[in-house]
């Protein structure tokens, strides 16, 4: 329980199988040495599942066991971007170890995991007979004094060591040869200058309590209420465009059909002859003509005496006539050179003051400079 008051942060701890644990929450701890922390190698440009899975391929050959035979959780340390340790437990062991948890426990963690880290430290326990050691905010282990011994002879030495637990003469011997400040008093640890993670910092993201795949099953979970609403919305955005294009088929249908009974009815009464070009222009021309004196038609004038009429318009200023043809189904049809755009709309513009209807079926630049367009000339009236 002391240790828990230098954590910040950190619940009463329970030893798992000892006597009834405490009332509030509390974190259960294990055995470690039942669920070591494995180095990895694995690139930093890896993110996600694909870092997990190229970790559990580095585990079934380091283990030398298939995947199903151990559950892997990635330990990420605070300030890192990735994780390059992972937690190593057997499936049935971590099954047992929830079995046996009591109301009220919040984390079921590796023993070590509770002991204070920070920066520089080594935090060394001895207690029942096994040595438990926190040598970095991300690295730890339990084990019996003569193994601890062999890994704590190949780690990097500490600034400082923090010893707790019963006294041995072969460990403390070791950590004596150090030559580094030995602490025993997790109170000291301020003054000497180092900062203890808090309990949330400490464990780096490892609990026990439920097993790996929970919080893909929570995902899980979430995507399937989240799959009708989507699947429905889908739906009734598939409806409702359905119903959108069976609405602009109608409309373009009813738009043709409209304008061909338009068309049928402006030959029947307004013009019987000649092509349609403005039906607004030629209606209304046909009814001031059908209203005043009686003049014959325009279009019973022939194709060559309205050129005529045209002309003087047509090779106007720098304006040329190359062209000018007529064809019953087409029309007067004059094709002009001008000396620019500006030029053209200009003749557009006097060719209807002239009562003529103007239909340009085209225009384009010369490369020798100007332009040149097809206009479609009828007389109004």
């Amino acid at each position: 329980m002391s240790r828990a008051k230098v954590i910040p942060g950190a619940p009463a701890f329970w030893r798992l199988g000892d006597s009834a644990p405490p009332g509030g929450a509390h974190a259960a701890l294990v055995p470690g040495a039942l669920a070591p922390m494995l180095p990895l190698e694995l690139p930093d440009r890896l993110r996600g599942m694909a870092r997990e899975r190229v970790a559990g391929r580095q585990l079934v050959e380091q283990l030398a066991m298939p995947a199903a035979g151990f559950e892997m959780r990635p330990y990420t340390a605070k300030g890192k971007k990735q994780w390059s340790r992972a937690l190593i437990t057997d499936p049935e062991q971590e099954a047992a170890w929830r079995k046996a948890l009591r109301p009220g426990c919040v984390s079921v963690l590796p023993d070590y995991l509770a002991l204070p880290a920070a920066e520089g430290l080594w935090t060394i326990e001895l207690s029942g007979g096994m040595v438990r050691a926190r040598l970095a905010p991300g690295d730890g282990f339990t084990a019996e004094p003569e193994l601890a011994l062999e890994m704590l002879a190949v780690a990097a030495p500490p600034g400082a060591v923090l010893r707790l637990g019963d006294a041995s003469e072969q460990l403390d011997g070791f950590l004596a040869g150090l030559e580094v400040k030995l602490l025993s008093d997790p109170a000291a640890l301020r003054k000497a200058g180092f900062s203890v993670l808090r309990w949330a910092d400490a464990t780096g993201g490892i609990n026990l309590k439920d097993p790996p795949s929970a919080l893909y099953d929570r995902l899980r979970g979430k995507l399937l209420r989240w799959r009708v609403a989507v699947v429905c919305s889908v739906l009734a955005l598939a409806l409702w465009m359905g119903l959108v294009a069976l609405e602009t088929r109608r409309l373009q249908a009813d738009a043709v059909r409209d304008g061909d009974r338009a068309e049928a009815l402006v030959r029947t009464h307004f013009v019987p002859a000649g092509p349609i070009l403005d039906v607004r222009a030629q209606v209304t021309a046909a009814l001031e003509a059908a209203s005043g004196p009686a003049e014959p038609l325009a279009e019973a004038l022939p194709a060559l005496t309205r050129l005529q009429i045209a002309a003087p318009l047509l090779t106007a200023d720098t304006l040329r006539l190359p062209v000018a043809s007529y064809r019953a189904d087409t029309g007067l049809v004059a094709t002009v050179e001008a000396q620019d755009f500006a030029a053209l709309d200009r003749l557009v513009e006097d060719l209807q003051a002239a009562d003529f209807i103007v239909e340009q079926l085209d225009s384009r630049a010369q490369q020798e400079g100007g332009v040149v367009a097809r206009l479609r000339l009828e007389l109004a009236q």
